[in-house]
């Protein structure tokens, strides 16, 4: 069977949303992604597809599935809009006062500390950072994590620094 470039990116819009949320989840965890792992979703979502299972994707089918793709998402976003301003209008008059809005939402300013990043970074303890303290701490982990010394990090290399390089 040959797809058309448009129906092939008609089809990739239609799938993508469950595709796109189990890669990405795992691409933010670094953790690989199979061959075999995708090819399995994708044939679970060209099944939930082909309607008929004639084993080819119709307009019609593929029109569907966007449209309860849609539907879904469109559902969950909903819930999650509703639960959000529930959590906002505290008094459940069903507005949200500016009272109730910094409340649920209050601004948080850090604070201004110096100390931490001087303890950090002024190796010479003369209350100065020097281009060369700024990067020395950084470039020590990095050579540190670089276990093959190849000039790069892996992600097997990353994933030893909770803290990032």
């Amino acid at each position: 069977m040959r797809l058309s470039i448009a129906t092939a990116g008609l089809l990739a819009l239609a799938v993508s949303t469950a595709a796109t949320a189990q890669t990405s989840t795992a691409t933010a965890n670094d953790k690989a992604v199979t061959r075999a792992t995708v090819t399995m979703m994708l044939d679970g979502d060209y099944a939930r597809l082909d309607t008929d299972k004639d084993g080819k994707l119709t307009k019609a089918e593929i029109e569907k599935g966007q449209v309860d793709a849609i539907a879904k998402a469109k559902v969950e976003l909903t819930a999650k809009r509703d639960a959000q301003f529930k959590k906002f209008d505290t008094n459940g008059d069903g507005q949200i006062s500016k009272a109730e809005f910094e409340a649920a939402a209050p601004l948080k300013v850090p604070a201004i500390n110096a100390a931490p990043v001087l303890a950090k970074f002024d190796s010479n303890k003369d209350g100065a950072i020097t281009a060369v303290e700024f990067r020395a701490p950084t470039l020590s982990n990095f050579d540190k994590l670089d276990s093959n010394k190849d000039g790069s990090l892996s992600v097997a290399e990353q994933a030893k620094s909770p803290d990032g390089i």
